[in-house]
């Protein structure tokens, strides 16, 4: 059996209803709206009618993704630290100062679903602590995925002053993870201007630069010492503290479809 909505579209006035609804709205906020909604099915002749409840509405952000980005092609080779190119927004994230990694072969081999689970958790308390601070997060798997096995199960509420959400496919016994591009609260990251990103490190003509992430103190014990036993999964990277002068900065271009993140002197 194969449920379908063709009843609904056909046979009421759900679409005009629907049009008419979003028109008004968009008309009073002057931009467009997600809604949450629901219906009442009302049967009838010659045919049904149906009432339609809003239960929410929020207009939409005027973010800054469309903007007109270009990769820059002339940085030197040791102060690139990665490349994506496969669903990449438009937009410039300049002057990161921290960027907050799980390691993808680490976390890949935890067994332990608590100790996954904190992880999540230690993620929510980066985000309280480095607020104010620019920073950008990057892991493995599907972000705030309910199933713990595809990525960190953390929840908006765990990632929201963060710059960036960068997602990590790392290929694991042949096989390279799917990833979720933010869906699962991608809603939220538009609202807070919040660029989700995909990095395929293993694909041809991608650049991971491991040996920079290697090279860099781990500052979660004095971050958060508490959570020091877990510096073999986290890792909290101060990117002045290892280039003076420089920060990360991150390039996206939609329309060359290329992201690059490099250091930058400022």
């Amino acid at each position: 059996m194969v449920l379908t909505f063709d009843n609904l579209l056909k046979n009421t006035d759900f679409v005009k209803l629907m049009k008419t609804i979003l028109k008004k709205l968009d008309r009073y906020y002057e931009r467009p709206v997600d809604i949450e909604f629901a219906v009442q099915y009302i049967p009838g002749y010659p045919k049904p009618s149906i009432k339609i409840v809003l239960l929410q509405c929020r207009p939409l952000s005027n973010h800054n993704w469309a903007q007109n980005v270009s990769v820059p092609h002339d940085v030197n080779t040791t102060d690139q630290i990665f490349t994506a190119n496969r669903l990449v927004p438009s937009g410039v994230v300049d002057k990161i100062k921290y960027i907050v990694y799980v390691d993808p072969l680490a976390y890949g081999q935890i067994n332990d679903t608590s100790v996954r689970m904190e992880i999540a958790r230690i993620v929510g308390r980066l985000n309280k602590r480095l607020e104010g601070e620019k920073f950008i997060l990057m892991g493995p798997g599907r972000w705030g995925s309910s199933n713990i096995d595809l990525g960190v199960k953390v929840t908006y509420a765990d990632i929201y002053n963060t710059s960036m959400l960068i997602e990590i496919a790392v290929a694991r016994n042949g096989l390279t993870p799917e990833l979720s591009y933010g869906t699962h609260f991608f809603q939220d990251l538009v609202e807070s201007d919040i660029y989700p990103l995909a990095l395929y490190p293993d694909n041809p003509g991608i650049l991971f630069n491991y040996s920079f992430i290697n090279q860099c103190s781990n500052k979660l014990t004095s971050l958060l010492p508490q959570d020091s036993l877990y510096g073999d999964y986290i890792k909290v990277i101060m990117v002045p503290e290892t280039n003076p002068n420089k920060l990360l900065r991150v390039v996206m271009s939609a329309e060359e479809s290329m992201a690059l993140g490099y250091l930058h002197t400022y």
